[in-house]
C-alpha cells in the first residue's frame, strides 16, 4: 500500500516487516522476525485485516524467510494493531503466543465489547462531555480488525528472558503506560531495544484515562525514566522510523508531558473546569470523533495525574468531576 515502506533485514539476525493498517495514523505498524534457534520469533503481528494479512505473507517471502518457521509470537501489548492477528496467525502456523503476565489478566477486558462501550459513556458523563456530543465523542463499535482474541499461552515478567539460543535473549522490561501489560524487549547481543509503543520517533502515543487502572500516566512517565536510567541507544519502535538514542527520544517525550501538564495546571488555575473544556483548549480544533476521542481520555488522564500528585483538586458536582487550583 502507498506510504507503507518495503521489508528490509537490519542486520544481527533481525528482519523488520511492515503491515499497513486500516487507520490514517499510524498508517503501519513494524513487526520485527528475528532468526532463533529452531526458526523465528515473531515480534507484534498488526490488525486483522487482508491488507495486512497479505503483508506479512510478501514480507516473508521477499526477505526469502519461512513464515511457516515462526515458533513464537510475542506480542508487545493488547492494542489492535499489535495483538489483532494473533489468534489467526497461532491458528495457522501452531506458534505459541507469549505477552507479559499482566496481559493474561486484561483480555477478558479487552474481548468485553459492551463493557468498553459503558466505561466510555460514564467517563464522558463524568468529565464533562456535551450531551450533545456524548454520541459522537464516545461512540466506539469494535472493528472487524479486532476480533476477539484468546489469552496468551505463555506469560513473561519484568526481567525475563526469553531465549533467542546461542546465549542470546530477549530481556522483558515492563513499561506500563500506554498499555498496563505494555513490554519493551532488549537484544542481549546488539543491546537494541524493541521499543512497542513505548518510544515512537515523531509522536508521543497517546495514553487514555480508563476506569480501575489508577494513574496511567505516572505509570508513563516511571517507565520513560526507566529507560533514560537504562541509556538506551539503538531502538526499534512498532511505528515510523528507527531511533538511534532511545534515551534523547524518552527524555524528550518527558519533556512534553511536562509542558502539556503545566498548560493544563494553567487552565483549571484560571478557573474551575471540566476535563471537556480543558480538552477543547489544548488540542487543535475541527477533531474527527476518534481524534477527539483519544484527546478527551488523554487530557482526562493529565488531569488525574495531577490531582494524585496533589498539584490540582477536584469536586464531585451531583455526578461530574470539576477540577480547581
Amino acid at each position: 500500500m502507498n506510504g507503507v515502506p518495503e521489508a528490509q533485514s537490519l542486520g544481527n539476525g533481525i528482519h523488520l516487516i511492515p503491515a499497513p493498517l486500516p487507520f490514517k495514523s499510524p498508517a503501519w505498524v513494524n513487526t520485527y522476525a528475528i532468526e532463533s534457534d529452531g526458526g523465528l520469533l515473531l515480534i507484534d503481528c498488526g490488525a486483522d485485516w487482508p491488507p495486512g494479512r497479505r503483508a506479512l505473507r510478501d514480507g516473508f517471502a521477499a526477505l526469502g524467510l519461512d513464515e511457516g518457521a515462526v515458533h513464537t509470537l510475542l506480542v508487545s501489548h493488547l492494542h489492535p494493531d499489535h495483538v489483532g492477528m494473533s489468534k489467526r496467525l497461532v491458528d495457522d502456523w501452531g506458534c505459541r503466543f507469549v505477552m507479559h503476565e499482566r496481559a493474561a489478566k486484561l483480555v477478558d477486558r479487552y474481548n468485553d465489547t459492551a463493557g468498553y462501550q459503558s466505561r466510555l459513556r460514564t467517563i464522558a458523563s463524568r468529565h464533562g462531555v456535551p450531551a450533545s456530543l456524548a454520541g459522537p465523542a464516545v461512540a466506539w463499535d469494535r472493528p472487524g480488525y479486532m476480533p476477539e482474541i484468546d489469552p496468551p499461552d505463555h506469560t513473561v515478567a519484568d526481567g525475563d528472558a526469553v531465549g533467542l539460543g546461542d546465549g542470546r535473549s530477549l530481556e522483558v522490561v515492563h513499561t506500563p503506560g500506554h498499555d498496563p501489560a505494555h513490554i519493551c524487549l532488549r537484544d542481549s547481543r546488539s543491546g537494541a531495544l524493541f521499543s512497542g509503543d513505548h518510544i515512537l520517533p515523531r509522536i508521543s502515543p497517546v495514553i487514555m484515562y480508563d476506569l480501575g487502572l489508577g494513574d496511567v500516566l505516572g505509570d508513563y512517565l516511571d517507565s520513560l525514566q526507566r529507560l533514560v536510567a537504562l541509556g538506551i541507544g539503538l531502538t526499534y519502535p512498532a511505528h515510523g522510523t528507527i531511533i538511534e538514542r532511545g534515551d534523547e527520544r524518552a527524555r524528550q517525550l518527558l519533556l512534553h508531558h511536562d509542558r502539556r501538564l503545566l498548560d493544563m495546571a494553567d487552565l483549571v488555575r484560571k478557573g474551575d473546569t471540566n476535563a471537556w473544556s480543558v480538552m477543547v483548549k489544548s488540542f487543535r480544533p475541527n477533531l474527527d470523533p476518534l481524534q477527539a476521542r483519544l484527546a478527551f481520555l488523554e487530557t482526562v488522564s493529565h488531569l488525574e495525574h495531577l490531582r494524585i500528585k496533589g498539584r490540582i483538586s477536584d469536586e464531585d458536582r451531583d455526578g461530574e468531576v470539576f477540577y480547581r487550583a
